[in-house]
C-alpha cells in the first residue's frame, strides 16, 4: 500500500520544526553555560520561528497539477527516479495493457484506448481532458485541442457545425475531491476566450462549482457542466466505448474504426 502524503499543514509544521527545534536546543545549551539569558533564548526561538515560517510558505499544495513534480517540502523541482520494472507473472502481463507505464505526449498522457479503459479516479488532469475531447468528438461535436499546457486557460475549442461559431472549453478534473471551481476560474476562462476568437464558453468539471462561481458563470452567460454531467453522460459513453473496444480487439478491428 502506498504511503499517504502528509497534508500541507503537516508538511509546513515539519519545516518549521526543522528550524525551531535545533534553535531551542542550542539556546538552552547557551543558557546553561551562562552565555545568554532568558531574553536571549526567547530571541533565538523567535528568530528560528520566523525563519521556519518563511521557509514553510514555500511548501506547495500537491493537489495542483503544476506542483506534481515539485519537492513536497521545499517546492523545488525534483527529478522522479525511474523505478526498475518488477518481475510479473504471465497473468499480470495479460492485464497490464491498461497500465500507467503506457504514456504518450509531452506530459505523459496515456493513449486513448488506455484512458477509455481506466476508472475516472485513476486519470490525471490532462487525461480527463483528453477523455472529454474524445466524448465531444464521438457525440457529434467538432472539437479542436489547444496546445498542451499546465497553466489553465482554454483546453478545447468546439466549433458549431451549423453556424461555425466557436466555444472555448475549460476542463478541470476534481473527481471525488473537495476542490471546487471558483469565481477566479470562471473569470480566467471568460478572459481567455478572446485569445482563440471564441464567442461562447463552456466549463466542464468532474467536481463541482462554488455557488459564487455559478452566479458568476450565469452573469457571463457561460455554460457549466459538473460531476452530474460527467456521471450521466461521459461515463456511460466511456463504458460503452470500452466494451466496443474489447469487442473490436477480439475481431482485430483497429481502435476508432468500428
Amino acid at each position: 500500500m502506498a504511503k499517504k502524503m502528509p497534508s500541507r499543514r503537516e508538511r509546513k509544521n515539519a519545516v518549521i520544526s526543522l528550524f525551531t527545534f535545533p534553535a531551542v536546543i542550542i539556546g538552552f545549551y547557551l543558557l546553561m553555560k551562562g552565555v545568554i539569558g532568558i531574553i536571549g533564548l526567547m530571541v533565538i526561538s523567535l528568530i528560528a520561528l520566523f525563519i521556519g515560517s518563511w521557509a514553510a510558505s514555500y511548501v506547495p499544495d500537491m493537489r495542483k497539477k503544476e506542483n506534481k513534480n515539485k519537492n513536497p517540502y521545499t517546492g523545488l523541482p525534483q527529478k522522479t527516479a525511474e523505478k526498475k520494472p518488477a518481475k510479473t507473472s504471465s497473468s499480470q502481463k495479460r492485464t497490464s495493457q491498461a497500465s500507467s507505464s503506457q504514456t504518450t505526449g509531452k506530459y505523459n498522457v496515456r493513449p486513448d484506448d488506455v484512458i477509455i479503459q481506466l476508472p475516472l479516479e485513476e486519470l490525471e488532469g490532462l487525461e480527463f481532458e483528453q477523455l472529454v475531447y474524445l466524448y465531444l468528438k464521438a457525440t457529434g461535436w467538432k472539437p479542436i485541442k489547444t496546445p498542451e499546457t499546465k497553466d489553465g486557460g482554454v483546453d478545447i475549442v468546439v466549433i458549431n457545425k451549423t453556424d461555425g461559431l466557436k466555444t472555448a472549453v475549460q476542463v478541470k478534473h476534481y473527481y471525488r475531491s473537495k476542490t471546487q471551481v471558483t469565481v477566479k476560474d470562471i473569470r480566467e476562462l471568460d478572459s481567455a476566450k478572446k485569445n482563440h476568437r471564441c464567442i461562447g464558453t463552456w466549463f466542464i468539471t468532474s467536481g463541482t462549482f462554488t455557488n459564487a462561481a455559478l452566479v458568476e458563470a450565469d452573469t457571463r452567460r457561460m455554460k457549466t457542466s459538473d460531476v452530474t454531467f460527467v456521471e450521466t453522460k461521459i461515463i456511460p459513453w466511456k463504458e460503452r466505448e470500452a466494451k466496443r473496444q474489447v469487442s473490436a480487439a477480439k475481431n482485430k478491428i483497429p481502435f476508432g474504426q468500428a
